[in-house]
């Protein structure tokens, strides 16, 4: 396994707690890729180690359309200890795609499957089209193209990609079944490549290209930029290396036509041992090198290129930078919220469209009354968080129906995929949003019961407080601007500061006090403050 550390930047820094460290794998015909990353709100992203490893699984698959089994146990392993890497490295999500070998094979599926039965992981196979916009993204993000059309070229093992784009949009997005491996396989079947293998090669580059290439001129592209290991190669074996002083964009590998064709010579006349010793030439390509730098050559001459840049970015950055355009809502709550906990309570109540004002209301007068009665309930912080957490998500089950909302709330908190709580912890905010109306907790309620005789106090407690707060936003209007509780004998006297008119939200808290004294064993009534 090939692994580079170290950072590479695209884009601004950003403190890490509004950050998220995202994985991203690409299963390639060759090899699989892994590029672990920091992704901040800013959309800048820092590359923090890139694992590489060959797995071949086109080789075979291009003749046959099949995957062999010893190509899927092999990607497989290496997915696990890729997995394993992105865990110990703290990534907190791994996105997986997987391009041409996987997309044709017949059985491409049954690797997806294996996959997700055996690691958890699931892989998503890009269309070609996809893969070619995935790329624009990423070359985009790494390179300035400013206002001006870039043509963009990917040679993988299975396909080639061209885009042509700016700074905005993608004129062209194109991909054609060019990719070395492939064109290795089908034609070229002599070491060193023999005439025929070679005309047939050229014959095959011409039926594709020649229809692609008055696209491409049509829309006049001022550069040529290539991404992946093969150009990557061939760069390094024309004498270009990369600069590692600075910013890669400003001084990036590149292929100059003359350098090309001297090693195109050198290439055709060579045999696959002879390939392996050249400077600069991947072990696991010396074999479908000579396709790729044919087809290169081809392009070059079509084309009329004077040379091409190497971007240092490909398919990997982009599954990353188009996960992180979906997600931006996700790293602005890391701006606001950067304890993970909360983070995940208010990404669930937006997801199930809440109440805010309201719900955020309640939860602030649910802590004042927590705060101002700890005398009576003893309670520390860590309870304090999980009954604010019921308040906050105590309605969010309106967007499913009004009628039983606080089971409906109940029901999206126990499967809302609440991270960094545990199992009983969640039970316990989706128990106390459930009591916020209607039936009291009883012995004979199922998530209830299932609960510790500790957490069953903190649900007790928390609803108590909920439906009382609860009923002191009654208007839904934030009548209610500051309270204080008066500790007596048997009871609690709650004195209130309002905003305006709160006849509304005493009667609210009245009609709702009846669990408070059966958990608390004291009365509590409620005024106005006097002005």
């Amino acid at each position: 396994m090939t692994v580079a550390t170290g950072t590479s930047r695209l884009g601004s820094k950003t403190d890490s707690r509004e950050s998220l460290r995202l994985a991203a794998i690409d299963v390639g015909s060759n090899s699989i890729h892994m590029i672990v990353a920091q992704a901040d709100s800013d959309g800048g992203i820092t590359t923090l180690w890139r694992l590489k490893e060959p797995v071949g699984l086109g080789r075979l698959s291009f003749p046959s359309r099949r995957l062999s089994a010893e190509a899927m146990n092999r990607a497989i392993s290496v997915l696990e200890r890729f997995q394993q890497a992105a865990q110990q490295r703290q990534a907190e999500k791994i996105v997986a795609v997987a391009t041409s070998a996987v997309r044709e094979a017949e059985n491409g599926g049954d690797l997806i499957e294996r996959v997700r039965r055996q690691l958890g992981l699931y892989i998503r196979v890009v269309s070609a089209r996809d893969e070619a916009r995935l790329i624009y993204l990423a070359v985009r993000h790494a390179m300035p193209l400013r206002s001006q059309p870039h043509l963009m070229i990917d040679i993988g093992g299975g396909s080639v990609e061209f885009v042509v784009g700016d700074d905005k949009q993608a004129s062209l997005l194109e991909s054609r079944k060019l990719g070395a491996a492939r064109m290795t396989a089908q034609f070229v079947k002599s070491d060193p490549i023999s005439d025929a293998d070679h005309q047939h090669l050229l014959k095959q580059y011409d039926k594709e290209l020649t229809p692609l290439v008055e696209q491409i001129e049509a829309l006049r592209p001022v550069k040529a930029i290539g991404t992946s290991g093969t150009l990557e190669n061939l760069a390094a074996m024309c004498g270009s290396e990369p600069q590692h002083n600075g910013n890669a964009a400003d001084h990036p590998q590149i292929i100059e036509r003359g350098r090309l064709e001297k090693l195109l010579a050198q290439l055709l006349e060579s045999r696959s041992k002879d390939r392996a010793k050249i400077r600069g030439l991947d072990d696991q390509r010396k074999d479908q090198i000579v396709a790729g730098a044919v087809l290169v050559s081809e392009l070059f001459r079509r084309l009329r290129l004077k040379r091409i840049e190497i971007c240092p970015s490909a398919l990997r950055e982009g599954i990353l930078l188009d996960y992180l355009s979906r997600h931006l809502p996700d790293l602005a709550i890391r701006r606001q919220l950067p304890d993970p906990r909360r983070r995940g309570v208010i990404d669930l109540a937006r997801r199930s469209d809440w109440h805010k004002t309201h719900s955020e209301q309640v939860a602030r007068i649910c802590m004042k009354l927590f705060d101002e009665l700890a005398l009576l309930h003893g309670m520390s912080a860590a309870e304090r968080e999980l009954i604010e957490y019921g308040a906050l998500l105590h309605d969010i089950g309106w967007h499913i129906g009004r009628e039983k909302h606080h089971k409906h709330s109940m029901y999206l908190i126990l499967h809302g995929d609440l991270k960094n709580f545990s199992d009983e912890e969640i039970k316990v905010v989706a128990n106390i949003a459930r009591y916020h109306r209607k039936a009291t907790p009883k012995a004979s309620h199922d998530v209830y019961s299932s609960l510790s005789s500790r957490m069953r106090r903190i649900v007790d407690v928390g609803a108590a407080l909920l439906r009382l707060s609860d009923g002191l936003d009654r208007s839904h209007s934030s009548v209610i601007q500051d309270l204080r509780c008066k500790i007596e004998n048997r009871k609690v006297k709650c004195v209130l500061t309002a905003k305006s008119d709160a006849e509304l939200e005493i009667w609210g808290a009245r009609r709702k006090r009846d669990w408070f004294e059966e958990v608390f064993g004291r009365s509590i009534s409620f005024e106005l403050a006097r002005k």
